[in-house]
């Protein structure tokens, strides 16, 4: 079936198929370690080999492909390792942007981040995976948005399609998605509260708990396939 690429004519269609082809990651149309070659890319996506080879090699830059000479790109595959090392460095990055937009949020702000905690908790509600993936991104980018920091968001938006790849395949435990309303809660009083420094420790300790939980979800995976 193939995908029908959304009419942003404002960006070259290379970067409207590398935004397509990463959110096809994230929905699981590529599972993680699958093969694409070109000729199956370009059938999918209805386009020229040349911005998919172009699609390809700025995936490759955000780490979420590794190209195969003329045989198109495999999909990363993700381990323990790899989160690890992610959400050790967004935990980092994710304190330092709450707490920017601590200081930086108008009540504009507080009101448009409301909204996207409650989409998230309405897509919690309804048991979509979809919506939930999406609404938990479009709040951590609107918290980076408000701090200012169009770099954070580039730096990770690939890596994180991994994880929410990892994360669609593993799912989540029983009660985890509650645990994140809390959380994002926590994060949101912190930020309309203007509290820089509660803000970066409720956003690093969001973060652990996610890196703790995909943890645990990959060690129990591997020991029901051992």
């Amino acid at each position: 079936m193939n995908t029908q690429m959304s009419s942003n004519f404002s960006a070259p269609t290379y970067a409207r198929l590398r935004e397509q082809i990463r959110s096809d990651v994230v929905s699981g149309i590529w599972k993680l370690g699958q093969h694409m070659t070109l000729a199956e890319l370009c059938a999918h996506y209805g386009v020229s080999a040349n911005p998919v080879r172009e699609a390809l090699h700025q995936l490759q830059g955000e780490g979420v492909v590794e190209m195969r000479l003329n045989r198109g790109a495999v999909v990363r595959q993700v381990d323990a390792a790899f989160v690890k090392n992610v959400y050790d460095v967004r935990g980092a990055i994710e304190g330092m942007l709450a707490a920017e937009a601590a200081r930086r949020a108008t009540k504009d702000d507080i009101v448009r981040i409301t909204g996207f905690v409650e989409a998230y908790e309405q897509a919690v509600a309804t048991g979509d995976i979809d919506r939930i993936v999406q609404a938990n991104r479009a709040l951590h980018r609107a918290i980076t948005r408000i701090a200012d920091n169009p770099l954070a968001l580039e730096i990770f938006d690939g890596r994180s399609s991994l994880i929410d790849a990892l994360r669609r395949t593993l799912g989540n435990r029983p009660g985890r998605l509650e645990e994140i309303i809390v959380e994002h809660r926590e994060i949101l009083d912190a930020i309309a509260s203007g509290d820089a420094e509660r803000a970066f420790k409720s956003a690093q300790q969001h973060t652990a708990h996610a890196r703790d939980h995909m943890l645990d979800n990959i060690k129990e995976a591997a020991g029901t396939t051992a």
